[in-house]
């Protein structure tokens, strides 16, 4: 399958791109810096733009088969990075006839979901308007015609992936999850129908 992914260079969506090319799949990876997706393979190719560029944005979306989103956003700081730039790859996915799309959001965009250390104070010191912005993100994807599924995992950490992991739709069973194992989760949903809709949470077992 031919599968752009947005937010290349980061942790995790370099995890995804090099899983997808593992897999047989025809990757274009996104980036707002092309040399920071490290990786070379001959089904990869790299396209350098920001995501709140909507030709650029097209230029990635146009004969897919799905995308996958794994944008994030550093500083704590108001903003619609995640909210506009998703609008823009939906608008793009609209206009190219492309209806697959898999974000990865953040246990917490419920209000409830997130435990109480981190839901009830963490978030709300230390990451407020980030979070503001993955719930604008989440109301752009529900108002969307794409066949989404946005995904709440709880903490990402960079161990190995287990491929073992938990699926649920209240909130995540356990405070972590390797970016690994929501990668591999997130490219089964490529082709897997049964989350449409849905914002499941992902958790390790």
């Amino acid at each position: 399958m031919k599968i752009t992914v947005f937010g290349a260079s980061g942790k995790t969506g370099i995890l995804i791109i090099f899983q997808a090319l593992n897999q047989g799949h025809e990757v274009t990876a996104f980036a707002r810096t092309a040399s920071k997706v490290t990786i070379q393979h001959k089904n990869l190719r790299t396209i350098e733009g920001d995501v709140l560029d909507p030709g650029k944005v097209r230029m990635a979306v146009e004969g897919q088969d799905a995308i996958l989103c794994a944008l994030g956003v550093d500083k704590n700081k108001p903003n619609t990075i995640l909210s506009d730039g998703t609008g823009n790859i939906l608008r793009a996915m609209e206009a190219s006839g492309v209806k697959r799309f898999i974000c990865m959001s953040s246990a917490g965009i419920l209000g409830n979901d997130a435990g109480f250390w981190f839901g009830k104070i963490f978030m709300p010191l230390f990451l407020n308007h980030i979070f503001e912005d993955k719930k604008r993100q989440a109301r752009v994807i529900q108002d969307s015609n794409a066949d989404w599924v946005i995904l709440r995992p709880s903490g990402l950490t960079d161990s190995p992936k287990t491929g073992t992991y938990k699926i649920n739709t209240g909130a995540p069973t356990s405070r972590t999850i390797p970016r690994a194992d929501v990668a591999d989760f997130m490219l089964k949903l490529v082709t897997d129908p049964r989350y449409d809709h849905g914002m499941p949470a992902i958790s390790a077992h």
